[in-house]
């Protein structure tokens, strides 16, 4: 009997963006688990997700252990061990300055052990792949009913440095690697949690919600650039990470449209910030971290 079919129990997970099913489910020993159903169209992608997962537990980096995964009724299941804790982002502004720098340092080093999972090799290069993101994401911005008040600063700079991203080497991301995918456990253990938007590209571009991390504490932000690198940070990552956030941010206004007033409201604060860490893109390094 798989484990799947042993399960006595489902409790409803009503949070998250997927539109998948989401329980915390227990079998007929008591143990729990994390039990996601997803369309049985997604098999593939949900396997390739499970054996990416079992990849980077291999590494020594905490995920929820990857227990089965197969076909089911409702379309398509992942089994995952259960773990009790909080979201890092709730847990995050409650600790200290220096504590927050610790576990941003963590977090650095865990992100860095992940890139080490190479691209597919049939992977194309990130300059034609991110290329045609970005025309298409300017294209949504530039036709969107809705701009920013310095929005062309957005514009020029995306313009100006593009060629930043040539031969830029290809590895496996997470996908959607901030403090509201990490979490603490009833140990203050940090885990990666959420992989449901892995991907492939430029490593440095998983850095690109970093603004979450700033929000929470601009320490946890410093120590995750910090433990990523080991030491200095060389000067082309901070340009290709200004880069990145002005993609994020004209990317931000037109998906909001659809989710309403308040992620609008939200859209148009995260460019105010962006602008201000910049001092409107003048300056290559953020404030949060120059002035630590």
């Amino acid at each position: 009997m798989s484990v799947f079919e042993d399960l006595s129990s489902r409790e409803s997970i009503d949070r998250g963006w997927s539109a998948d099913r989401k329980f915390r489910a227990v079998d007929g020993n008591g143990r729990a688990y994390f039990l996601r159903i997803s369309p049985e169209k997604q098999y593939e992608s949900r396997k390739l997700q499970f054996v990416h997962m079992e990849k980077v537990r291999a590494l020594g980096v905490r995920v929820c252990e990857p227990v089965e995964f197969g076909f089911c009724p409702e379309g398509c299941y992942t089994l995952l061990g259960w773990v009790e804790g909080r979201d890092a982002e709730e847990v995050l502004p409650e600790l200290t300055g220096a504590e927050r720098y610790a576990f941003g340092l963590e977090a650095g080093r865990m992100l860095h052990t992940i890139h080490t999972i190479p691209a597919p090799f049939e992977a194309e290069p990130w300059a034609v792949h991110y290329g045609r993101k970005l025309d298409a994401k300017v294209a949504l911005y530039e036709n969107c009913p809705l701009k920013y008040k310095n929005g062309e600063l957005f514009l020029e700079l995306l313009r100006r440095e593009r060629h930043l991203i040539e031969h830029r080497p290809t590895v496996w991301h997470h996908g959607d690697f901030h403090c509201g995918n990490l979490m603490l456990d009833d140990r203050l253990r940090l885990w990666v949690i959420d992989f449901d938007r892995e991907d492939i590209g430029d490593p440095w571009y998983e850095f690109n919600r970093i603004i979450w991390d700033v929000r929470v504490g601009a320490e946890y932000a410093c120590g995750m650039v910090d433990g990523y690198f080991g030491g200095a940070v060389p000067e082309e990552f901070w340009r290709l990470l200004r880069l990145y956030q002005c993609q994020n941010m004209i990317s931000s206004l037109p998906w909001a449209l659809d989710f309403g007033e308040e992620e609008i409201k939200i859209a148009r604060e995260n460019a105010d910030r962006v602008l201000g860490w910049y001092d409107d893109l003048k300056e290559v390094v953020p404030n949060w971290y120059r002035g630590r």
